[in-house]
């Protein structure tokens, strides 16, 4: 509209008293629109609140209803459909009644799975949503399931979608099985009703024996909830992760102000003991694994996804950045929670370069690996090739904090680059662009731009054992594997650069021996 009305009067020839009254005229119309403009943003931007609940009515099989009302009314009722991996989500969903604000029915036809349209504008509703365990096992962690002992309810693809880009808030009562209780970040109100700021990021963990233990590493309040019969105990469990939260502090520099919760739960269906999926929501991370027998080996298991999840907390889910930048926030945060397992013993220093060349071996079988450029990769993640993200992002973060090491003297390293992020994007109002955020903070020291460049922005390829050769490792390819190995002959600036990655005489000569 003011588009029209400056388009209009600027070709006009306008003198004296006309040009004043047209002048004033023109500011009263500019006013006008854009007090409808705003008032017609704010009614569309209101963000979407639900009062309602959530009713398990059967463990076997899984199904629960949902009912409430929905502030303000639509027309259009869409559920997720899609979300990482998981596809027909929607499908889920069925038996949607809907009414309006008297309580008179709303007629409402299903369009598509997930999506429903209603004759006019509805604000109660009840639907029922089936929640089976995906059939594919690593999905677990992604999306609401219930077993008979024990589950998720993820509001994000529980609820309705919000219409506007706002967060969606809700005021829910759970109605669970005799014996069951919950695991939440979420604030507890009156009447037992939990007050939901995000219903995207709210998680919940249900079930019969759930097992709490609260801790604060440094300033957080965290707590570790789990549940069945694992080889360790869970005080170790919760001892490991709040080391790690301790670790991960002082690399950001800051601890993460919020409530935080980790869930270690066994998968819902029968798999192997090496397997594990995790997914990092709001302030819950959600760790699924197989149970190993020895405690020793299920710990060490545990270590290094568990360190990468929490790392989440940190980045993505602390700062205010938008797009597709999973090759640093996935890739790039495989390496540096490699890292920080390193300082805190949980991995080795051959443990650590033997990671590095598994990573190198499955860059260098994928088909992709030097098609696309990281960030085209990014955008491409659940329909191409999700793992060389990590791959190929966690190996050339390695060589990035190779080479800003022995250019500086050890002065920086690739946790300045998190240090950054974490100080400039914490307010959320002042949101930014994550590739491009990135990309400055890691091309501030002038002589990384061309690294970043050939790396990062283009799809360079990468030779392991050249790229590797001036730091003092070299490749050892006489196997089937790819091994790293620290070079017989050293320069004291390389051996002062390796030891700050855990090197010493002795785990060297243990890693020449095996």
């Amino acid at each position: 509209m003011p588009g029209t009305i400056f388009q209009s009067l600027s070709s006009s020839r306008l003198t004296g008293q006309t040009h004043r009254r047209m002048a004033s005229f023109l500011m009263r119309a500019i006013v006008s629109a854009l007090l409808l403009l705003t008032a017609c943003y704010a009614h569309d931007a209101r963000a979407q609140s639900i009062d309602g609940s959530i009713s398990v009515l059967s463990i076997s099989p899984p199904r629960v209803r949902v009912e409430g009302t929905r502030t303000p009314g639509t027309n259009t009722w869409s559920f997720r459909n899609v979300y990482a991996s998981v596809i027909g989500i929607g499908d889920r969903v069925e038996n949607l009644t809907l009414a309006d604000a008297q309580g008179a029915s709303v007629p409402v036809r299903k369009l598509a799975p997930g999506e429903w349209r209603a004759e006019g504008p509805a604000t109660r509703f009840s639907y029922e949503a089936k929640l089976e365990s995906p059939l594919m096992g690593t999905d677990a962690a992604y999306v609401s399931w219930l077993t008979g002992e024990y589950g998720f309810l993820m509001l994000g693809d529980l609820l309705p979608l919000a219409d506007s880009g706002k967060a969606a808030t809700a005021s829910l009562r759970l109605n669970l099985p005799p014996g069951w209780s919950t695991s939440t970040t979420e604030t507890k109100g009156a009447a037992a009703r939990y007050e939901v700021k995000d219903v995207e990021r709210a998680v919940f963990f249900v079930g019969r024996n759930l097992r709490e233990r609260h801790a604060s590493p440094g300033s957080m309040d965290f707590t570790f909830v789990t549940t069945g019969e694992w080889a360790f105990t869970d005080e170790d469990a919760a001892n490991m992760a709040s080391s790690i939260l301790k670790e991960h502090a002082e690399t950001f520099g800051g601890a993460v102000a919020a409530r935080t919760m980790l869930v270690l739960a066994p998968y819902p269906r029968p798999m192997g003991a090496e397997r594990w999926s995790a997914e990092t929501r709001g302030r819950t991370v959600m760790l699924l694994s197989g149970r190993a027998p020895s405690k020793v080996a299920a710990l060490s298991r545990l270590s290094v996804p568990l360190t990468h999840e929490l790392f989440h907390l940190w980045i993505p889910n602390s700062i205010a950045l938008d797009g597709d930048y999973d090759w640093f926030y996935e890739g790039f945060t495989m390496y540096q929670a490699m890292r920080a397992a390193a300082r805190l013993n949980l991995l080795t220093f051959e443990d650590f370069l033997n990671a590095i060349g598994r990573a190198f071996d499955a860059y260098a079988f994928s088909s992709d690996k030097d098609k696309l450029s990281l960030i085209a990769q990014s955008e491409r993640r659940w329909t191409g090739s999700p793992a060389l993200i990590y791959n190929k992002g966690m190996l050339v973060a390695f060589l990035y904090d190779l080479t800003l090491r022995q250019k500086n003297g050890g002065k920086r390293s690739l946790a300045d680059v998190y240090r950054a992020l974490f100080r400039r994007y914490q307010a959320p109002e002042a949101r930014a662009d994550g590739n491009r955020a990135v990309l400055a903070a890691l091309n501030e020291p002038a002589d990384m731009r061309e690294f970043t460049r050939r790396y990062v922005e283009n799809a360079g390829a990468i030779d392991l054992a050249a790229a590797i050769e001036p730091f003092g490792l070299q490749v050892d390819s006489r196997g089937i594997r790819t091994r790293i190995i620290v070079a017989d002959s050293l320069k004291s600036e390389q051996r002062d650069l390796l030891r700050k990655f855990g090197y010493n005489a002795q785990s060297r000569a243990g890693h020449l021996a095996r």
